[in-house]
C-alpha cells in the first residue's frame, strides 16, 4: 500500500513539473509579412511578450525584437566564440559599429540592442545589408519593404497584442 502512495505522488510529482515546464517555454507565431520579411508574435509561457520581423536569409535569420518601453533588438546566428563582441552593419548608406553580445556559440544568437539613434540609422535602410561578428558576414536583403516598415509592423503587432 505504501509503494502505491509512494508510486501515485512521484507520477502526481512528475505531471506537475511537466505541465509547469510546459507554461514556461516560448511560442512563436506568425502574424503577417511586410514584403519579405514574415512577422512573428513571441509568448512566454502563455502570456503574450514581444514581437519581431525576420529579415530572411540563408540561416536563421536577422531578427529584430521591440516591446513596449524597452530598445529594439536585432539578433543574428551565433558566431565560435561567445562573448561581447563589436559588430559592424554595413548598408548602401554607410557602416554602423554597434555593441553586441554573443551567446550559445553557432548554435546561438549575437545580440544587439539598438537604442534611440542607431534605432534611427538602421530604420532609414532599404535593400541589401550585412552583419559581420568577428569575421562571420551574414548578408540579408529586404525585398518590398523598406525597414521602417518592418519596424512599424512590428510596433503594430505589439500594440495590437498589449491592449
Amino acid at each position: 500500500m505504501t509503494a502505491i502512495r509512494l508510486l501515485l505522488g512521484l507520477v502526481a510529482s512528475i505531471v506537475l513539473f511537466a505541465s509547469g515546464e510546459a507554461q514556461a517555454q516560448r511560442r512563436d507565431e506568425r502574424v503577417g509579412a511586410v514584403g519579405n520579411v514574415p512577422v512573428f508574435r513571441v509568448f512566454e509561457g502563455a502570456r503574450f511578450d514581444r514581437c519581431y520581423g525576420m529579415v530572411p536569409d540563408f540561416q536563421l535569420g536577422a531578427r529584430l525584437f521591440w516591446k513596449t518601453g524597452s530598445d529594439y533588438v536585432l539578433t543574428v546566428p551565433g558566431v565560435e566564440r561567445p562573448g561581447p563582441k563589436r559588430v559592424t552593419i554595413r548598408t548602401p548608406r554607410g557602416v554602423m559599429q554597434v555593441n553586441a553580445r554573443a551567446e550559445g556559440g553557432w548554435q546561438g544568437r549575437t545580440i544587439m540592442t539598438l537604442p534611440g539613434p542607431q534605432a534611427e540609422q538602421f530604420m532609414s535602410l532599404r535593400g541589401a545589408f550585412e552583419v559581420n561578428v568577428d569575421g562571420v558576414r551574414f548578408p540579408y536583403e529586404l525585398r518590398g519593404a523598406t525597414m521602417e516598415q518592418v519596424f512599424q509592423a512590428v510596433e503594430n503587432c505589439v500594440q495590437r497584442n498589449t491592449r
